[in-house]
């Protein structure tokens, strides 16, 4: 008898196997929605666009890219969540999908339960800008700054960049202050005009622009290592052991959709980001392309879970 059912069993768990390759095989056989939790117009929108472009000519179905900003992202996540686990709705993420429910933010789904991670697309560095006045030009010379008083205040436009800096403060003895911001723009130009001396931003060609014109000056990326866009900027995490602070676009799929479908997509997903207008485009906003297994995606979500969970709890951050 238990042979008769350990028979059963194997039976069973082939014929699962094969039921979902076969999904996979066949998917997708409907309009396949991607989730853009931004506006339209941003860098990242017009790099989900040309993706979506690829993959319906590759798909021979619609790709439609949905806008659904709000909420610091749950909004177009939560899309996901209550979606139909089969693989049609698939939605971009950032930091915050590791965040949100760290920051007490009363979220409409379980992050790790309701949805499951197809891949990380795309990183990209944070950089620490500064006016040209500021009296530091090397990561070293910002700490030592920093630990001056009073405390160097800082600009930025995001809670997750408010947490690097947290980050950084912890790990470097410093208490450098945090000065928020609706909008990077805005933050580009109080310190162009000198009116605060240090930003946190993303490095971007446009960001840049006022670097190479003296307008500003880049001290250093928040990461282990320098940008592909500024090779020859030193980077915090070299000066500072173990410390690193980059930005990930990640893809999403609705919890329980079948491994076999969710490798389907990655790959899609990979091949398309391959393609060499697709990669210059990505390369043009200042991203670089990732592609990663879901296996990494998700461990990458668990060790960033462990990692920003004491630093909220230190400075009590919260969002709602």
């Amino acid at each position: 008898m238990r042979v008769f059912y350990s028979l059963v069993s194997l039976v069973l768990m082939l014929f699962g196997s094969a039921f979902q390759s076969a999904a996979a095989a066949d998917f997708p056989t409907k309009t396949v929605r991607l989730i853009v939790p931004f506006p339209p117009g941003g860098a990242t929108d017009a790099l989900a666009r040309l993706m979506a472009e690829k993959l319906s000519d590759k798909w021979k179905q619609a790709v439609v890219v949905e806008n659904k900003p709000g909420a610091n992202t749950a909004i177009g996540t939560d899309i996901v969540a209550k979606s139909v686990p089969d693989g049609h709705v698939i939605g971009i993420v950032t930091g915050a999908h590791v965040t949100n429910p760290l920051l007490g933010a009363k979220l409409p789904y379980d992050t790790l339960k309701d949805l499951t991670g197809v891949m990380m697309l795309t990183r990209f560095h944070m950089g620490i800008y500064a006016h040209p006045s500021l009296a530091a030009n090397t990561p070293a010379e910002l700490i030592e700054l920093a630990k001056q008083k009073p405390p160097l205040a800082y600009a930025a436009a995001t809670t997750q960049s408010y947490l690097g800096m947290s980050l950084l403060n912890a790990m470097t003895n410093t208490s450098m202050e945090y000065v928020a911001y609706k909008g990077s723009a805005q933050a580009i130009n109080d310190v162009l005009g000198g009116h605060i001396k240090l930003m946190i931003d993303p490095v971007l060609h446009s960001t840049l622009q006022h670097v190479q014109a003296g307008k500003l000056k880049l001290i250093g990326t928040l990461s282990s290592k320098s940008a592909d866009l500024t090779p020859n900027t030193p980077a915090f995490g070299r000066l500072v052991n173990g410390y690193d602070f980059t930005g990930v676009f990640g893809l999403i799929a609705r919890g329980g959709t079948s491994p076999a479908l969710v490798r389907q997509i990655r790959n899609d997903f990979s091949s398309v980001m391959q393609m060499p207008e697709v990669a210059e485009r990505i390369r043009s906003i200042g991203q670089e392309s990732i592609a990663s297994t879901p296996e990494e995606y998700n461990a990458y979500i668990l060790a960033e879970i462990k990692k920003w969970t004491p630093v909220i709890q230190a400075t009590g951050a919260r969002i709602d």
